[in-house]
């Protein structure tokens, strides 16, 4: 950075399209030399046509002050001459530079012909584990002051200051990672590049500081080893009464009696009997603290005896770096000691150095996976755990990342097994105090917990009998098996003609010929396998769920020796593709084949993981107890072909393991009662009511001081669909959304809905608001993360938004709900499961679709108020929620202080305002 002067340019324009006369209205900049911001500039500018309304609202520019503004043709020989001889910098550099040098061209200047730096590629890089990379929500990442985002001269400022930090730690970098970072980054935007390849010119030299290591290519970080003599100290018993607790957490708990009550209850039974095992259930609203209610009184499990460990199971993955990274700390705070604790998922989530290194080696070259390799080299030197979920990417299922992920399984002859992540994370999870795992990970790998750890948690516990039948659910696509061969069959062509010409492949001639011999034998079986199921069907064409009646033996028999077939032939094909792919020396190769060896190996790698689906398949026909399992077909997400799919009927066999590997158990989580009973959650899991002790503790809110409930006087029919339906939608929200700033939450039942109401809404409140929606504006990920930054956002939802997403204080203030959640019976599983209470006498609707609701709207509700400071309206647009002969049921759902109030639909927008500008 030393002796080098940068232009650090931000621009607003009419528009993003600088070939369709669009132009620039704003130019912000701010030079930095000698590690220094020396001055900055900001220019407003005339751009000589209508400014669209959205880009007056979002920049905050006067049009009148515009109509008086300089022309760009009058300031843009000063501006040509500011920027000629200096690096050019811009946040986005390939839309900054560009739409300026179509500027200066439009006025008879030549295009600046300058170095240029993206500093939005450096921050990917450099800065690997940050949320965002906006603008604005980098600056706040960085703890770097931006009071006006989206004005030129403030972004500019904004952007250098970030210039400035992302060039000093690119300089801090190792010379080996330097070396591997200059290497990589031609493919960058213009000169970003440089960046690196003139820091390793400078400090290729620089030896790596006592906390890094060089392994292979690869610097990592070292692993610390914790302080076992930390973990457990004898210290004072559990405070029995709430001025001995305040006494001892006080000064970092704040009391809350619920809280409290959560802890005694936990205390005052695992200590009052003599009992071999225990199962807890405890219903914990949203705002008693849940996580601390119960790891606090564990934790006196733990230190009264230290040979007992803890394992924490929740939903989600998400869930569990929240309690790794928010309620462990505390905990060992409030106790003064030192439990140490894991993160356990399946190998997938972590990196394999191996299969990386690999992929620096041969894999597809472009500028994407160049950023992502590059992030992750700079990741290795900070990462503990390997995790790539501290990446924060909104997508793993890329090939890129599908290519270096872990696979389950490790050679201790692999090169990099002492530091493997994976491997660490279950040498750790053995002897932690307390495992942090989730739901499908503990079902697939009961076996693996040790008999110390005899306490099991099950946080968030209502998704737990749903996520136990997803876990015994496996399938496998004959037809997308058949594709992936096809592929396969294609390549085998290619090195196969290709072996006369390339030398590197003439010795593999015999083998090659020997895998394609092979693919063709799998691909025969596969076909007799496809034939056999599609004559049980009676049908070639699925176009929903079909369940597969497999009671007579010789059906399954022909089906088991149709996968068995298929199974040994698959086996044959990858082991003589391994002996190629393991000796083949992929250096000597020329690039296109390089690539098509790596496709190869990926599409190998989809085969294996088949493989596993179709040995599993096989096991569960042969079961002897066949008649728990249930096999049907549905659509696969091409919507063209079929999947063949099993899944449990009950959890009685893995409940019986639960309870031999954890003899005390605690299901906890804000939605497990419908109502003041628990009988519906415990039918879920098959447990009787004389097997669990039960507490519902009283919510912490007034939620007649903070909340209402609102219903419009005129809804739409409730057995209605459609483009009519999403249009009334439409109609009732948009004078609600126009006549408030709150952010707002609108939850659907349906995806389409939620892209025909979106559509509808964003030509009309898009330059007012910023509109998010499931499907339509990016990942799940991305537009959760991206309304937790926003100001006046209105994000629309289904399914995953109903639950499991917090948004506290202000980032949501009023929630829509269009319709009562009642599940689609078209669902497979739903389906499955209602067609069993059908067979059993009972009435579907009842035993599982109303409480299944009941419990979904109280998730939805608990989006709305999370803390003691919240204040937000739930309006629903279901009639049924008043008017339906479960009315009553389903106003459950809703706190019991929450009085039902209904309004003429034209009230309703000014009476909403009322509210937020009363409180």
């Amino acid at each position: 950075m030393s002796g080098k002067t940068y232009a650090v340019v931000d621009l607003e324009t009419t528009g993003t399209q600088r070939h369709a006369n669009h132009h620039i209205i704003q130019f912000g900049c701010a030079i930095v030399s000698d590690q220094k911001i020396s001055t900055h500039i900001s220019l407003t500018i005339n751009p000589l046509r209508p400014v669209p309304r959205e880009i007056i609202e979002l920049t905050k520019i006067d049009p009148a002050v515009l109509k008086t503004s300089p022309t760009f043709a009058e300031v843009a020989p000063t501006l040509h001459d500011l920027l000629a001889d200096k690096i050019f910098v811009a946040h986005n550099v390939n839309f900054d530079l560009p739409f300026i040098n179509e500027e200066f061209k439009n006025v008879g200047l030549p295009p600046l012909a300058v170095e240029a730096i993206d500093t939005v590629e450096l921050a990917q890089i450099m800065l690997p584990q940050a949320p965002s990379y906006r603008l604005q929500d980098l600056s706040a990442y960085l703890n770097i002051v931006h009071r006006h985002p989206h004005q030129a001269d403030s972004d500019a400022i904004a952007t250098a200051k970030i210039l400035r930090l992302l060039l000093k730690r690119v300089h801090q970098m190792p010379g080996p990672l330097l070396k591997q970072l200059a290497q990589l980054s031609q493919s960058l935007s213009l000169q970003t590049g440089q960046v690196f390849q003139q820091a390793y010119q400078q400090n290729q030299q620089s030896v790596l500081p006592a906390y890094l290591q060089q392994i292979g290519p690869f610097v990592l970080r070292r692993e610390v080893k914790a302080d076992a003599t930390l973990e457990y100290r004898q210290l004072q018993d559990y405070p029995a009464t709430t001025a001995e607790k305040v006494r001892q957490w006080g000064h970092l708990l704040k009391p809350r009696l619920a809280q409290f009550e959560m802890m005694d209850f936990i205390q005052q039974q695992l200590s009052a009997t003599k009992q071999q095992s225990q199962k807890l259930v405890i219903e914990a609203p949203t705002g008693i603290g849940k996580s601390l209610g119960y790891l606090l009184p564990l934790s006196y499990q733990l230190t009264a005896t230290p040979a007992k460990r803890l394992v924490i199971t929740t939903p989600t993955t998400v869930l569990q770096s929240q309690l790794k990274r928010q309620a462990l700390p505390m905990l060992n705070d409030l106790r003064a000691t030192n439990f140490s604790s894991v993160v356990l998922k399946s190998a997938a989530h972590y990196l394999d150095l191996s299969r990386f290194a690999n992929y620096l080696r041969v894999g597809q070259q472009n500028r994407g996976t160049v950023i992502n390799e590059m992030r992750i080299l700079v990741w290795l030197t900070q990462t503990k755990t390997g995790d790539l979920d501290e990446l924060q990417l909104t997508n793993y299922e890329t090939a890129f990342f599908q290519s270096i992920n872990h696979l389950p399984t490790l050679s201790p002859g692999n090169r990099y097994y002492q530091v493997d992540f994976w491997r660490r994370v279950q040498q750790a999870a053995a002897t932690a105090a307390i495992v942090l795992t989730n739901n499908a990970y503990l079902a697939q790998h009961l076996s693996d917990f040790s008999t110390e750890q005899a306490i099991l948690v099950i946080d968030e516990a209502q998704h737990f009998a749903d996520d136990l039948t997803r876990s015994s659910r496996h399938y496998f696509s004959t037809m997308r098996l058949a594709q992936w061969g096809r592929q396969v069959n294609d390549i085998c062509h290619y090195l196969l003609d290709n072996a006369d010409i390339e030398p590197a492949l003439t010795p593999y001639y015999y083998q090659l010929n020997t895998c394609q011999h092979q693919l063709e034998q799998f691909t025969s079986a596969l076909q007799t396998l496809n034939d056999q199921i599609i004559l049980l069907v009676g049908q070639s064409f699925i176009t929903q769920p079909v369940y597969l009646d497999l009671s007579q033996a010789k059906t399954r028999q022909n089906l088991q020796h149709a996968l068995t077939a298929t199974i040994s032939q698959l086996d044959h094909y990858l082991e003589r593709c391994l002996l190629v792919e393991t000796a083949l020396n992929r250096s000597q190769l020329s690039g296109a084949t390089q690539q098509r060896v790596h496709h190869w190996q990926s599409l190998n790698n989809q085969l294996e993981a088949s493989l596993g689906y179709l040995i599993a398949a096989r096991d569960h026909l042969q079961d002897p107890v066949f008649a728990s399992f249930g096999f049907y077909l549905d659509v696969d997400d091409d919507g063209i072909s079929y999947r063949f799919n099993w899944l449990a009927k009950t959890h009685e066999q893995l409940r019986q393991e639960l309870d031999q590997q954890f003899p005390i158990q605690l299901y906890t989580g804000a939605s497990l009662a419908v109502g003041q009973k628990f009988n519906y959650f415990l039918r879920q899991l098959n447990l009787a009511a004389d097997q669990v002790t039960t507490l519902q503790l009283a919510s912490p809110f007034a939620y007649e001081n903070k909340a209402e409930l609102l219903l419009p006087a005129t809804t739409y029919s409730p057995s209605e669909n459609g483009a009519d339906y999403d249009r009334w939608l439409a109609q009732v929200i948009l004078p609600i959304l126009q006549a408030t700033t709150q952010q707002t939450m609108i939850l659907f039942n349906s995806l389409a809905s939620v892209k025909n109401v979106y559509y509808a809404l964003q030509p009309i409140l898009g330059n007012q608001r910023e509109l998010f929606a499931q499907g339509v504006t990016g990942s799940n990920d991305k537009i959760a993360k991206r309304f937790r930054f926003a100001h006046h956002g209105v994000l629309l939802g289904s399914q995953s938004f109903w639950e499991g997403v917090d948004f506290p204080g202000e980032q949501l203030s009023l929630l829509i709900i269009t319709r009562i959640p009642f599940e689609s019976p078209k669902n497979p599983m739903t389906n499955y499961r209602q067609s069993q209470m059908t067979a059993g006498g009972q009435s579907p609707f009842y035993a599982d679709t109303l409480p299944r609701a009941i419990l979904k709207l109280k998730q939805g509700f608990g989006r709305l108020i999370r803390t003691e400071t919240d204040r937000g309206i739930v309006l629903v647009l279901d009639e049924r929620i008043a008017h339906s002969s479960y009315a009553r049921e389903i106003q459950q759902a809703f706190p019991k202080e929450l009085s039902l109030l209904t309004l003429d639909n034209q009230v309703l927008p000014q009476h909403i305002h009322d509210f937020y500008q009363q409180n």
